[in-house]
């Protein structure tokens, strides 16, 4: 039988004489059949309502002459920063005070990997009058509208004025229990929605991927979740404050268990992007939980296998 064939009488069970072939052997019930059945049965469900369209999908699909099926269409996200003292990409700085901005892009990337279209609105300047027009843009364009800064208590956080007051949109909530991220906005405006992130990088990326991500996947009707899962931990972290708090770790997966610490992890304003590096999560504690000690099995939020 020639090698990886499997439907093929083997040589030794035959004999040949001139042009005839002569069966030797007696050949087994259901040789080279396939059992009916074996590859699907009637009824079975073979694609679920939420899964994202793969390479088998798409082969199954083909074998059951299914040329076209109902899709949940990726949402578009818009995304942009405010602040008169950030500084795009490429941007020649002018003074001490400026900054370069990151926020607009980590977001950018998170979502694009979640599955969305994106549009990248770039960075806005501290004045009523800009963001209202970035607004109105991106809600004419997109789906969701993200942006970053404006929606704390300072003088020149107008994000949060303009939704409220200039656009008349139905604010869902502003201020969460959680750290980092406290200021976070969510509102409505004529069924597109609105997410006003905090500013600094930390934190605004952190809320990005516990507000916005989840977002995303239930745009696309999909059976996707932030990958949380249980760990042990190497040493004592007290609770801190009645906030469920959100600490960037190392974890690996060492002896059939994660386990996470913190070494090399700097500790600070919520402006510290660089905790996120190499094997990164999020340690989660919740705001009624007890102090946690080493060897404490613990929740994660898995950062390098987020979709």
């Amino acid at each position: 039988m020639p090698q990886g064939s499997d439907t093929l009488i083997p040589i030794e069970n035959v004999e040949v004489n001139g042009d005839e072939i002569t069966i030797i052997k007696e050949v087994p019930f259901g040789f080279a059949t396939r059992a009916i059945g074996e590859n699907y049965a009637k009824d079975e469900v073979l694609i679920k309502k939420g899964t994202v369209v793969g390479f088998a999908e798409v082969g199954v699909l083909a074998s059951l002459n299914i040329v076209q099926i109902p899709v949940i269409v990726n949402p578009t996200v818009a995304i942009a920063s405010t602040g008169s003292e950030i500084l795009d990409l490429g941007e020649v700085q002018t003074n001490d005070a400026q900054i370069r901005s990151s926020n607009h892009l980590t977001i950018e990337a998170l979502c694009k990997k979640a599955g969305a279209n994106t549009l990248q609105m770039g960075i806005v300047e501290d004045d009523i009058d800009s963001i209202t027009n970035l607004l109105e843009t991106a809600l004419d364009k997109s789906d969701v509208v993200i942006t970053t800064g404006g929606v704390s208590v300072g003088d020149y956080d107008f994000v949060q004025d303009v939704i409220k007051d200039k656009l008349k949109a139905e604010v869902l909530f502003h201020g969460v229990t959680i750290k980092p991220g406290m200021h976070l906005l969510a509102a409505v405006k004529d069924g597109k929605i609105i997410i006003a992130l905090p500013g600094f990088a930390y934190s605004s990326t952190v809320c990005a991927i516990l507000y916005v991500l989840p977002l995303i996947y239930r745009f696309r009707n999909s059976n996707e979740k932030l990958p949380i899962v249980k760990a042990r931990i190497s040493q004592d972290f007290p609770r801190r404050m009645p906030k469920t708090i959100f600490t960037a770790c190392n974890v690996e997966y060492t002896n059939n268990e994660y386990q996470v610490n913190f070494d090399g992890k700097k500790k600070g304003t919520s402006a510290i992007l660089t905790n996120m590096l190499e094997s990164p999560a999020l340690l989660i504690q919740k705001d009624d939980s007890e102090d946690i000690k080493k060897g404490d099995f613990v929740d994660i939020l898995l950062l390098n296998d987020l979709k």
